[in-house]
């Protein structure tokens, strides 16, 4: 090593002289042509399918062979320039909804093709940012990397203290000035696009910039990620199934992180896992089981779970997999808000209520501005009808290829967009579904998922009255509704006997028993009207009795129990004095 040292500096000077200011502008020409180059294709491609469609061409797709020979280009180009470009690219594998299966191929391997920076610069930066020389801090550190990503890479060691062997963490040269000048790029390249064209009907770019902006800037600053390695210490503390390296503090700087090594298996290393008998089944499980936790109860989740982040912790037993998750320079969190909106999405899956399962991802921004609101109620009550109810093992054997493809033709011609916040959550989730899948064939998902969705729906012992609360006033909104809707439908009757109001159907929309009943005349309206003013009163009556006596006995809340019992016999007495 006392080699390296005496040339470390002399190798510095020369990788100073790389970032000139013609090498500079080369990068920013080539970083511009590519992202216009690929978001154009992608866009186009959307652009005419979406066109087709609105002309009756359902079965019209982007052009798979186009977006692939983009996106092989791409993929070439990023892994030369590396930085931003790698992880760009990383990020457009993970979006299903932009790309079709054959073109997120082409990107997939990114993650295990990064090339390592050369280990000249590893000591360069290492006594730089500790202040100290190599041999001082290490009695061994590795020529080769163990693993490479875009923004640094990690090198196997033995700190000279204590003799323990620790993972060591680099920065790649000069990321700040290339992360700054990738960005401005890409920040350029997306106002070019928004001038010309409007692509807020599938991606929101400029949140999207300011996500992946943010992400950046926290993975290249290991001070911060050695906060988040102490978060999901302290979170999974109480937890034996789970491991969380830990971080020598007294080794990190903003690009030098120390910590604890890890020997293990790699989730998805099958060959491995089954020549120690290793429960698959288990490691999934439980790999989920620690996402759900982050997911719901912390609100805090590690937000880059491919499989070189995840292992089985060396000298688990066979039946009893301890999971150890490492790299936390990504990380996402779930605001108070986001979680509400979720819940209602939720409640009105329960209530196969489609207007709140709609507003609520308006709200969370699934559903941008100029959307046909009532067009997409429609087609969602059509999939709550059609999936609602559902048993485990049904849901087990469903086709989810065909289940996106209902999604994209219920949403593919509307402002159907994946919010920035989201953009990297769902990266998270894909890859973790993926992983689970591949480790045990028929692990279940939802089965997993199930206490942890209790609980946050306070379906559980503690959060019962509260969730019943919430369902009973979304229930007492549509009672309201039903009790003025008689007096609406009398005002538009009127209006269509006045003249003053035309209705026009199609015929074709209409069944032969609807026009049949058109026909009858004006003098059969009267009766369905009385049978329909009857029909909403003995609902809300039932619901209000119902819910008075619940939170009467149940929920010991007499204010609005008595409310429940009085709107109750407010409709007997309508009912009686209608009748």
């Amino acid at each position: 090593m006392s080699s390296v040292l005496q040339n470390s500096q002399k190798t510095l000077r020369k990788t100073n002289m790389r970032l000139t200011w013609w090498r500079k502008w080369w990068r920013a020409g080539r970083v511009l042509r590519l992202l216009l180059w690929t978001i154009w294709a992608i866009y186009r491609e959307r652009r005419r399918a979406v066109h087709a469609h609105t002309h009756g061409q359902d079965d019209v797709q982007p052009n798979t062979d186009v977006l692939v020979e983009v996106l092989t280009a791409f993929r070439k180009t990023a892994l030369e320039l590396g930085v931003l470009m790698i992880k760009l690219g990383q990020f457009l594998s993970t979006r299903a909804d932009l790309l079709p299966e054959r073109a997120l191929l082409v990107l997939s391997s990114l993650q295990d093709e990064v090339p390592p920076e050369p280990f000249d610069h590893v000591i360069s930066v290492i006594e730089s940012e500790l202040g100290k020389p190599v041999d001082q801090i290490f009695t061994h550190l590795e020529r080769k990397c163990v693993a490479a990503a875009s923004l640094g890479q990690v090198h196997k060691g033995i700190l000279a203290t204590t003799g323990e062997t620790v993972a060591v963490k680099i920065q790649r040269p000069y990321i700040d000035e290339l992360v700054r000048m990738d960005l401005s790029t890409l920040k350029f390249v997306i106002r070019i696009i928004n001038r010309v064209f409007n692509t807020s009907d599938f991606i929101d770019l400029p949140g999207f910039y300011r996500e992946f902006r943010r992400t950046t800037y926290e993975e290249i600053n290991y001070i911060g990620e050695l906060a988040n390695a102490k978060r999901f210490k302290e979170m999974f503390s109480n937890d034996p199934t789970i491991y969380i390296p830990r971080v020598h503090e007294e080794y990190v700087s903003r690009r030098v992180l120390v910590l604890e090594w890890i020997d293990g298996i790699k989730i998805n290393d099958y060959p491995a896992l089954d020549a120690l008998r290793i429960d698959r089944l288990k490691v999934a499980s439980r790999t989920v089981e620690a996402y759900f936790h982050q997911f719901f109860d912390e609100g805090f989740f590690h937000a880059d779970p491919h499989p070189g982040n995840i292992f089985v912790k060396k000298g688990s037993l066979p039946d009893n997999p301890i999971i150890t998750f490492i790299d936390f320079g990504m990380v996402g969190t779930v605001s108070k808000s986001m979680k509400r909106s979720l819940k209602d999405i939720f409640l009105g899956f329960l209530l196969r209520d489609s207007h709140t399962i709609v507003q609520a991802l308006v709200r969370l921004g699934f559903i941008g501005e100029g959307a046909n609101l009532i067009t997409i109620e429609r087609g969602m009550a059509l999939m709550l009808e059609q999936y609602y109810g559902m048993t485990l093992g049904q849901i087990r054997e469903m086709d989810y290829a065909e289940i996106a493809r209902d999604i994209e033709r219920l949403l593919y011609d509307q402002p159907f967009q994946i919010p920035a916040q989201f953009a990297f959550t769902g990266r998270a989730v894909s890859t973790l579904a993926g992983v689970s899948t591949g480790l045990a064939p028929d692990f279940n998902f939802v089965e997993v998922a199930l206490p942890y969705g209790r609980k946050f729906l306070g379906l559980d012992a503690d959060g019962i009255g509260q969730t019943a609360q919430q369902i009973l006033g979304q229930l007492l909104d549509v009672g309201k509704t039903l009790l003025t809707l008689p007096h609406s439908l009398d005002q538009l009757i009127s209006k269509i006997d006045a003249g003053q109001l035309e209705v026009q159907v199609g015929v074709g929309s209409l069944s032969r028993r609807s026009l049949r009943r058109r026909r009858r005349g004006n003098n059969d309206l009267a009766a369905p009207r009385q049978r329909g003013n009857g029909f909403s009163l003995a609902f809300v009556f039932a619901l209000s009795l119902a819910g008075g006596i619940y939170l009467l006995n149940n929920l010991h809340q007499p204010i609005e129990g008595w409310f429940c019992l009085v709107l109750a016999a407010l409709t007997v007495l309508a009912l009686v004095f209608r009748g």
